[in-house]
């Protein structure tokens, strides 16, 4: 499973389909057995999957940091997931492997048991973890497919680098500490007048650009997935036809995430740009795997503009030029 073709497994265009890796943690049960533990993570995130490597201590490292190890002149932290999901498994690193993923501008190892194999399923199979609680942002779990009689939980591994590492996350950056940002009474009473519509899987996400804007001035609804927000809009729609108004009485524009339960971000935009009422909101897309692949095919599929989730800090002045009249 080594060097992974991303070009060749990233969401097409609107066809709402992923692929996700499955991996397991073994927990440690009272009596010396173990029960496993199902895992996800797409494809598109993973760069490979490797042995155990040699590691190196790393002074006052974050707790359950493994150590660093090098890849092809890489420097990479490994993380134990079982010890920052609170799982106990075994010591023993002979049977172990690392997945090392690539996003968001960061290569990371996570010692895992083992890996089970490669799933293609429509996001319309993917449920949002809230269907079995409620989310909060301390939520690592950000969907839940259904395979084989069991529960393949996918993890936000950007929350869990966010958590491991603070100083690389994103929520480090301050709008208002931002001097490029205009923040004064004229440009708070424009922003005031609109309203953004955010859309991420992802708690943690949704509460950072929520965070963001609305330091900024910004009215902010969220949805947690691409249906709930194309219900969400479709009933703006209905309202904005009852009530003789435009939609754009309720949103402005448009933020989502790419890859999502029950509907992807691709996916959303292509409905979307299909419907009368939503053909030229401005829609931007904001995600971790924003590759050139990925935003030629959100371009194509009517997307404005897209970021990848470091850039936060053009955010603000993204959506100034979108929804702002001069």
């Amino acid at each position: 499973m080594n060097d992974l073709k991303k070009s060749e497994i990233l969401t097409e265009s609107g066809t709402n389909e992923l692929e996700i890796i499955e991996f397991h943690l073994h927990k440690l049960l009272p009596d010396g057995g173990f029960k496993v533990c199902h895992y996800g993570i797409n494809v598109a995130k993973v760069r490979e999957v490797i042995l155990v490597p040699s590691t190196s201590d790393y002074p006052n490292a974050q707790p359950h940091m493994v150590g660093v190890f090098s890849l092809r002149d890489i420097l990479i932290p490994l993380v134990d997931l079982a010890g920052w999901l609170g799982i106990p498994t075994k010591d023993d690193l002979t049977h172990k492997v690392v997945i090392v993923t690539d996003f968001n501008k960061m290569i990371n190892g996570f010692l895992i048991d083992s890996v089970r194999s490669i799933h293609r399923v429509s996001w319309e199979q993917v449920e949002s973890p809230s269907q079995f609680l409620e989310a909060g942002e301390q939520d690592c779990v950000v969907a839940v497919v259904r395979r084989e009689g069991h529960l393949i939980m996918v993890l936000d591994f950007e929350k869990i680098i966010a958590d491991i590492n603070p100083e690389l996350s994103m929520d480090k950056y301050d709008v208002l500490q931002d001097k490029s940002v205009i923040i004064d009474d004229t440009m708070l009473a424009k922003r005031e007048a609109k309203t953004i519509l955010v859309v991420d899987d992802s708690a943690f996400i949704r509460k950072m650009i929520e965070n963001t804007l609305r330091s900024a001035g910004y009215n902010i609804i969220t949805a947690k997935d691409g249906g709930d927000a194309l219900e969400m809009l479709l009933e703006y729609e209905r309202l904005a036809v009852d009530e003789g108004a435009s939609v754009n009485d309720f949103v402005s524009a448009i933020i989502t995430d790419v890859e999502m339960p029950r509907m992807d971000g691709m996916h959303l935009v292509k409905r979307l740009r299909d419907t009368s009422a939503y053909s030229n909101m401005p829609i931007v897309m904001f995600s971790s795997l924003m590759s050139e692949d990925n935003r030629s095919k959100a371009l194509q599929l009517g997307a404005n503009d897209t970021i990848t989730k470091p850039e936060i800090g053009r955010m603000v002045g993204m959506m100034d030029g979108y929804v702002l009249d001069d």
